[in-house]
C-alpha cells in the first residue's frame, strides 16, 4: 500500500517508470501489486524519484519509517535469509545519511560564513581607527596578525595538528594589541577556545584581561547588536582569575549535528567561543586542568588557541630554577601547561618573545618533549622595528 501510494505521486505509467529507472517492468508491476517483496534498492530508487517529483526532500524520519517497514517484511517472509538484504539496506541508509549531511553542510556553511566572517577583526581595526591610530600603524598590525594566522592550522581540517609559533615583539611594543588582533582573526576563522597565559601577578593578569575585552567586545550600539548574535563567553574577568566550574558547564561544547564532528562547519560556527585569561600560578592552572579533563573527549574536536604573553625560558623550564631545584614553581607551571595542551590535539600556540635566537651550541640542547613550549617553533613572525611602531599609539 505504501509503495503504491508513493508511486501514484509520480503521475506516470509503470512501463514509463520502468524504462526511466532501468528496472524490469514485470518485476516493478509485481512489487507495486504486493505479489513480491522488492529489494531495498528498488524502494530507495522510488523514494528518490518521489523527492524529485515533489521538488523537496523527505524527512530523515520518514525514510527511517519506510526502512523499518521494509525490514519487518523481510524478516516475516525470509527469516534468517533476510540478513544479507538487511545489511545492504543499512549500508545504503548510511550512504543516504552521509549524502544528506553533506547537502546540509553545503547549504549552511556559505550562509553562516557570509554572516560572521571577519566581523571581529573588522570591528577591532575600526575601533583602533576611531581612537586615532594612523593608517600606517593599522597596516603594520594587519600584516603581522595576518602572517601569524596564516601559519596556524585550519580549524575545520579533518586531521588534528598542533602548531607552535613565536611573535618576536619586545617589551612596550604593543604585544597585547598584536595578541588581541590574532585572537580576533582566530575567532573569525573558527577557533572556539582561547586560553591566554598572562604574567605571574594579579595586576598583569587583570590588565591583560581589560585590554583584550576592550579590543574584542563591542563598543557602540551597532556593534552590540552583532555582539548579541556572535557572543564571546568570558570565563574570567578583570576582577577574577579562573575559578573551578561544575561538570557540564561552560567548558562543555554541544553539537547541533551529532553525526558530524564539532570542527565541521555546521557544528563549529554556531558554537559560542570561550575566552580565558589566566595567571601563571600552579594552583590556578591545576584548577583549569581539572575542569578541562572533566570536559571529556569532545575537547579533542575543539579548535583551540593558546596565547602565551610571558613564556618562560625553555632551558630554565627543563633544568630547574638554576639552584639545583628540579621541581621549582616554574617547572611545575610548565608541566601543567604541557598537560593542558595534551588534552587538545587541535591546540595552536602563539608565544610572544622579546627576541628569537638560533643557538646550535650543544650545551643548550635539551631532551625531546611533546610540549609545544619545547624545541624550535614551527614559525616566527617579527614585529619588525623598521615597520611603523604602534606602541606609542597603543591606547592600552
Amino acid at each position: 500500500m505504501t509503495l503504491r501510494r508513493l508511486f501514484k505521486e509520480l503521475g506516470r505509467s509503470q512501463r514509463d517508470f520502468s524504462t526511466h529507472v532501468h528496472w524490469n517492468h514485470t518485476a516493478v508491476s509485481r512489487y507495486l501489486r504486493g505479489e513480491r517483496l522488492p529489494p531495498w534498492e528498488f524502494v530507495d530508487t522510488l523514494l528518490r524519484e518521489v523527492e524529485m517529483a515533489r521538488d523537496e526532500r523527505m524527512s530523515h524520519c520518514y525514510w527511517g519509517e519506510i526502512a523499518a517497514l521494509h525490514r519487518r517484511a523481510l524478516e516475516e517472509r525470509n527469516g534468517w535469509s533476510a540478513l544479507v538484504q538487511v545489511l545492504r539496506q543499512d549500508s545504503q541508509l548510511a550512504e543516504e545519511r552521509a549524502r544528506r549531511a553533506e547537502s546540509q553542510l553545503q547549504a549552511l556553511v556559505p550562509t553562516r560564513q557570509a554572516r560572521d566572517k571577519g566581523w571581529r577583526w573588522s570591528a577591532f581595526i575600526d575601533s583602533l581607527a576611531e581612537r586615532g591610530w594612523p593608517d600606517a600603524s593599522i597596516t603594520a598590525l594587519d600584516r603581522v596578525t595576518a602572517r601569524a594566522l596564516a601559519c596556524l592550522a585550519d580549524p575545520t581540517t579533518e586531521v588534528a595538528c598542533r602548531t607552535s609559533g613565536v611573535v618576536a615583539a619586545g617589551v612596550q611594543s604593543g604585544r597585547t594589541t598584536i595578541g588581541a588582533g590574532i585572537i580576533a582573526r582566530a575567532l573569525d576563522a573558527g577557533y572556539r577556545l582561547v586560553i591566554v597565559f598572562s604574567g605571574t601577578l594579579n595586576l598583569l593578569r587583570s590588565q591583560t584581561q581589560r585590554q583584550l575585552e576592550e579590543a574584542l567586545l563591542a563598543s557602540d550600539s551597532a556593534d552590540q547588536q552583532l555582539q548579541a548574535r556572535f557572543p564571546l563567553l568570558r570565563l574570567t574577568s578583570k576582577e577574577s582569575d579562573y575559578r573551578s566550574m561544575p561538570p557540564g558547564s561552560a567548558l562543555q561544547f554541544e553539537k547541533r549535528h551529532e553525526a558530524l564532528p564539532l570542527f565541521s562547519p555546521p557544528n563549529l560556527h554556531p558554537v559560542v567561543p570561550r575566552l580565558l585569561v589566566v595567571k601563571q600560578n600552579v594552583a590556578i592552572l591545576k584548577r583549569l586542568l581539572k575542569d578541562l579533563r572533566h570536559a571529556g573527549p569532545i575537547l579533542e574536536e575543539v579548535p583551540s588557541l593558546i596565547v602565551d604573553f610571558e613564556p618562560s625560558p625553555p632551558y630554565l623550564a627543563l633544568h630547574g630554577d638554576g639552584s639545583g631545584n628540579e621541581t621549582g614553581p616554574q617547572s611545575r607551571i610548565d608541566l601543567i601547561r604541557s598537560e593542558i595542551v595534551s588534552l587538545m590535539p587541535r591546540a595552536q600556540l602563539v608565544r610572544f618573545e622579546n627576541r628569537v635566537t638560533c643557538d646550535s651550541s650543544p650545551t643548550i640542547t635539551t631532551m625531546q618533549s611533546e610540549s609545544l613550549w619545547d624545541g624550535p617553533p614551527d614559525f616566527v613572525v617579527s614585529a619588525h622595528p623598521r615597520e611603523p611602531r604602534w606602541a606609542q599609539e597603543d591606547p592600552a
